[in-house]
C-alpha cells in the first residue's frame, strides 16, 4: 500500500514494478517458503496480527481481538467461544475479513487442507510488557484447545 489511512507509507510511494518484483524475490518468497517448510507436519496453524485501535474519523473499535478465516472456520468455531467465555469482546470476521486477503492462511492452511487461527488483536492493549502478559495467558488456553 502507498496510503494508509490518510498517511502516505514512505517506503512504499515510489515502489515500482522492480522494487516490487525485488521485494518478492527477497522477502515474499523465502518467507513462504521457510514458512510451508516449517508448518509441513503440524495439525493447526495459528497466525497472529495486530490492528490499529480506531481509524482516522472513525469511532474506536470496539473488538479487543478478531478472528479470520476463509472457508475453513474449524478453528474459528473453537475459538470464538472460548474467547467470549473468557470475557473478551471477540469479532467474528472484524475488524477484517479472512475471506478478503488471508495469503498466508489461505496458502499454508487451506491450500493444504491444515486447520488454522487467524487472530488479530488490537494494538493498545499489547503496548505494554503488562498487556502482552495478559494476552498471552488469555489466548494459551484457547491455541491449545485447537487440536485436529
Amino acid at each position: 500500500m502507498k496510503l494508509y489511512d490518510g498517511s502516505v507509507i514512505p517506503g512504499n510511494r515510489h515502489a515500482d514494478h522492480a522494487e516490487l518484483s525485488r521485494r518478492l524475490e527477497a522477502y515474499h518468497r523465502p518467507y513462504h517458503a521457510a514458512y510451508a517448510q516449517l508448518v509441513a507436519s503440524e495439525p493447526a496453524i495459528v497466525a497472529i496480527h495486530s490492528f490499529t485501535p480506531q481509524l482516522v474519523g472513525r469511532p474506536k473499535r470496539p473488538w479487543e481481538i478478531g478472528i479470520l478465516y476463509n472457508q475453513d472456520d474449524r478453528a474459528a468455531r473453537i475459538a470464538i467461544p472460548l474467547l467470549e467465555a473468557a470475557d473478551v469482546r471477540v469479532g467474528d470476521q472484524e475488524p477484517y475479513s479472512g475471506k478478503l486477503l488471508n495469503a498466508t492462511m489461505n496458502r499454508h492452511g487451506e491450500g493444504t487442507g491444515t486447520a488454522y487461527l487467524g487472530i488479530e488483536m488490537r494494538q493498545d492493549l499489547i503496548c505494554t510488557s503488562e498487556g502482552v502478559t495478559k494476552w498471552c495467558d488469555i489466548l494459551a488456553p484457547v491455541i491449545t484447545a485447537i487440536k485436529f
